[in-house]
């Protein structure tokens, strides 16, 4: 049997009052609950906050602080960086102007050319380019067609035999007229004959010699009254020219200040008498021709005047992978002022000027017996010349890779030392902190550690700084000689990581 109406909706009524009710009595329990958190007085609030502040600002400082004064590497770092560690004590530096030059030829000494003396065909090459030769290195093998040369021989040897013949007939008639069988009418004519022979011999013995004979070949003709069919030439004896093995040494060894530059025949080719068949280059001595202004004149002066030397350098070398060590002087050679040029160039202003430079060479033996020489200098390198123009005396001097200039401030790292009392005092903390381990696991060590040394810079030129000696640097101090850059930047990151030197190594 069905509720009546008016049952039913008051049913409905109880229970949403009953529902509104509990929904409001819970929202008041929870705003009764958060009263405190969300009337809390702003003064404890702020104090809060400025108690955290302070706390990481002295945290951040600290941390600042540290990795701004030390930059620390691992073993793996250092050996990268492949740093140069070195003490600096005071010493004369020379200020220096930095002038262009190149290495040049001696002109009539350095390149040299060997000529046919006679007509014929080269019946051997016995020479390659590039081959270490001497006066007594046989070059070619010519086979003579000159006709006046063979005809030279020709009369030549009639000559010798007219004279044989003549001498005999003078001795056979000594005695009979001497005994006045005959009368000396007849040894007159053959003494005059005789006289008329030997002044011919004189005549072809000049024109033999004028034409290129060689001295042996010339005494094999007048002992064996044998016609010469093949000449060998062989290097003039040029002046000028060192090292030249003695007669007592073997001809096969080759004098240093020969080699052969350009072959100009081959086997078959017929020359005529003077014609170039190859050139040799001498380069045991050139020259460097460097490049000055007129304003520069006086500074040349003083250098030959006062018995200066001029620093060079190999432009390959100084740009070279090693440059950083080379400019440092490993291989700058010192040499003297020859002379100055008496021109100025009309469209550059400019005079040229010499410097004699001694050459260095290797050596180097092929599979056949031959020998090349590999010259240090070579025509057309460029070089660097240093001309002096000021002495200093009692300087820190540094290489410009060793020095880091950051706006007004330049400063170089030396090794960090930790004081004796600091580690007792903290050996514990230390040992946590100087073991680094990444995101891997691995545990890197410190292997040492650079401070930045605040230095005046007095002079610099490209290779170069001069330090001021005030005692900034001390006579004992290990410095790094290069990377100063890098080291600075290792530095930079460390400080920007946060965390102290210790917990953030360079790798």
């Amino acid at each position: 049997m069905s509720k009546p109406a008016f049952l039913r909706v008051g049913t409905r009524v109880v229970l949403t009052s009953l529902i509104l009710t509990v929904v409001f009595g819970s929202g008041l329990a929870v705003g009764l609950f958060s009263y405190p958190q969300v009337f809390a007085s702003p003064d404890a609030e702020d104090e809060h906050d400025h108690h955290d502040d302070d706390h990481a600002d002295d945290h951040h400082e600290e941390g600042e602080h540290e990795d701004e004064e030390h930059v620390a590497l691992t073993e793996q770092a250092f050996q990268n960086l492949n740093l140069k560690l070195g003490t600096v004590t005071p010493g004369e530096y020379w200020k220096s102007q930095l002038m262009p030059g190149r290495v040049v030829e001696i002109p009539g000494k350095s390149e040299l050319s060997v000529s046919s003396p006679v007509s014929g065909t080269i019946e051997e090459v016995r020479i390659e380019p590039g081959q270490a030769v001497n006066t007594k290195s046989d070059l070619f093998v010519v086979r003579l067609t000159d006709d006046a040369m063979l005809s030279a021989q020709s009369k030549y040897i009639d000559s010798l035999a007219r004279e044989q013949v003549i001498n005999q007939e003078i001795t056979r008639l000594t005695p009979l007229v001497s005994q006045g069988v005959l009368n000396g009418k007849r040894k007159r004519e053959l003494e005059y004959e005789l006289k008329q022979v030997s002044a011919q011999q004189a005549t072809l013995e000049q024109e033999l010699r004028g034409r290129g004979l060689p001295e042996p070949l010339f005494q094999t003709l007048r002992n064996e009254r044998r016609l010469a069919s093949t000449l060998t030439v062989s290097l003039p004896a040029f002046e000028g020219r060192t090292d030249e093995p003695s007669d007592s040494e073997s001809s096969a060894k080759p004098s240093r200040a020969f080699s052969v530059e350009d072959l100009l025949i081959h086997r078959g080719k017929t020359v005529e008498r003077g014609e170039e068949l190859c050139t040799v280059a001498y380069h045991e001595t050139l020259y460097i021709e460097g490049t000055a202004f007129e304003t520069d004149l006086r500074s040349l002066q003083d250098i030959i005047r006062n018995g200066w030397t001029i620093t060079a350098q190999l432009h390959s070398e100084a740009h070279g992978p090693h440059s950083s060590h080379a400019s440092h002087g490993n291989h700058d050679f010192a040499l003297k002022l020859l002379r100055v040029d008496n021109h100025v160039d009309e469209e550059t202003q400019t005079v040229r000027f010499f410097i004699e430079l001694p050459n260095e060479v290797s050596q180097t033996v092929n599979r056949n017996g031959r020998q090349f020489d590999q010259w240090r200098f070579r025509p057309g390198q460029r070089m660097h010349l240093r001309l002096p123009i000021e002495r200093w005396e009692d300087q820190l001097i540094l290489p410009v890779d060793a020095v880091v200039v950051d706006g007004p401030n330049a400063f170089v790292f030396a090794e960090h030392h930790h004081e004796e009392h600091h580690h007792e005092e903290h050996h514990e903390d230390e040992h946590e902190d100087e073991n680094h381990h990444d995101e891997d696991g691995h545990e890197h060590d410190a292997f040492i550690e650079f401070e930045p040394v605040p230095i005046r810079i007095l002079h610099r030129d490209d290779r170069t700084i001069v330090v001021a000696n005030d005692g900034q640097i001390g006579a004992d101090t290990e410095i790094a000689l290069n990377n100063a850059f890098k080291l600075y930047l290792a530095m930079k990151m460390q400080a920007g990581g946060g965390g102290g030197h210790h917990h953030h190594h360079d790798h």
